[in-house]
């Protein structure tokens, strides 16, 4: 697919949307399945949230993004290289959070099959844009976040910054 954006205003229009919030709460819900059936245990609770110490990045899609912000209007301002939504160890977005906070685990028993499961979830995620009509982009978590706090919310018919996610 090639690189897309889409407004802030607009893609606060398909969080708002329920065949989105619906889909999207199937999709994560299978994908949660799948990912219990595997045991992988949460051993460092909420270090990998840490992204600069972890020494990794999240990436985030659209339709991920639309999804926490249903559960999630006003964001928490990013201070640091951390996910503000990470506190004291626990996850305070747990039910909006992305796919890769689901789907990833420290636990040495998760390694072999956490890489397959994400790049199998992501193709039906990318599916799903295209069903759904949602313009398909790719981008870093903290960046995403950090955009929509200093946004303040839909502009009321303003375009707002626009969200540029490259494949």
């Amino acid at each position: 697919m090639p690189e897309e954006s889409i407004s802030l205003d607009k893609l606060y229009e398909v969080a708002a949307r329920v065949d989105v919030r619906e889909a999207m709460g199937a999709f994560y819900e299978t994908a949660d399945k799948e990912i219990v059936a595997r045991s992988a245990l949460c051993i460092n609770r909420g270090v990998c949230c840490r992204f600069g110490e972890f020494g990794h990045r999240l990436y985030v899609t659209t339709l991920e993004v639309a999804y926490f912000l249903a559960g999630h209007p006003s964001p928490l301002p990013v201070t640091q290289d951390v996910c503000p939504h990470a506190i004291d160890g626990k996850c305070h977005a747990r039910d909006f959070r992305p796919l890769g906070c689901r789907v990833f685990f420290c636990d040495p028993q998760a390694q072999d099959w956490q890489g397959p499961m994400t790049e199998a979830l992501l193709a039906r995620l990318r599916d799903m844009h295209i069903q759904l009509d949602v313009p398909y982009a790719y981008q870093e978590w903290l960046t995403v976040l950090r955009l929509l706090a200093d946004d303040g919310g839909p502009q009321d018919g303003t375009d707002g910054i626009r969200l540029t996610i490259v494949d």
